[in-house]
């Protein structure tokens, strides 16, 4: 077992991960194929990261492959953002969810309502993780980005008020998911009502002769309307932010 801890300085919370790896005949690590995430105050998650072979060609032929690991962004987030907060009675969505886990975090500490929304290739995953650690409350959703398919993800969950939170990790890099975050920022305004809380978990990373599209990003969303509510603790590489509607 690898057990890895990640933690703020400025706070007693952490999550603790231990990864399972799968080896092959000769005793070589191959891959990791298992997490199991803890942290103080609630249960912890089992999370597979298998994929059958007809899983495994559409995930790796784009960028979808990196909706199978778990970035620290989202592992700050959990500490900074999320840990501390009461979600009781919350409705919740994660944008990009990848495995998912801030938002499992937040149905953990009470959200009456969580949605996981993903990618198609990765929704399967998505749905053996949730229904091994959870009984009902997570819906997980495809969800290509777009003001329309926000509409219509909303209108499919008969949803008839806003996200109370809506949450989003490390989905903003240029030279992988190209401008794809323009069609984040439509989504993310489509969802959120006046009294929601967007949290962004973002790593900033050098592009040589570029740009990694988060300035870009955050422009969009202040064009929308929305503004940093509060100051969370930051580490870089990875900023958290925590906005609301002006």
């Amino acid at each position: 077992m690898l057990g890895i801890a990640c933690h703020d300085a400025e706070s007693s919370a952490k999550v603790v991960i231990e990864g399972a790896e799968s080896v092959d005949a000769h005793g070589q690590v191959i891959c990791q194929s298992s997490l199991r995430v803890r942290t103080d105050g609630v249960p912890p998650l089992s999370l597979s990261l298998r994929l059958t072979p007809d899983q495994l060609e559409p995930v790796f032929s784009g960028a979808a492959w990196a909706g199978t690991v778990l970035w620290r962004a989202a592992v700050r987030l959990v500490e900074v953002a999320l840990l501390g907060r009461d979600f009781s009675g919350a409705t919740v969505i994660e944008l990009g969810a990848g495995l998912g886990v801030p938002a499992m975090i937040c149905a953990r500490k009470g959200a009456a309502s969580v949605v996981v929304t993903e990618q198609a290739t990765l929704v399967d995953l998505l749905e053996r993780n949730v229904r091994a650690n959870f009984d009902g409350r997570i819906v997980c959703r495809e969800l290509d980005w777009s003001r329309e398919n926000a509409n219509a993800l909303c209108a499919d969950l008969n949803a008839t008020k806003p996200f109370d939170f809506i949450l989003c990790c490390d989905c903003v890099y240029l030279p992988l998911y190209g401008d794809s975050f323009y069609r984040l920022a439509d989504a993310i305004d489509a969802l959120a009502g006046p009294d929601s809380h967007v949290f962004l978990a973002l790593e900033r990373r050098h592009v040589r002769d570029g740009t990694d599209g988060v300035d870009a990003f955050l422009d969009a969303l202040d064009r929308f309307g929305f503004a940093i509510a509060d100051t969370l603790p930051s580490e870089p590489p990875v900023d958290i932010l925590h906005l609301r509607r002006r």
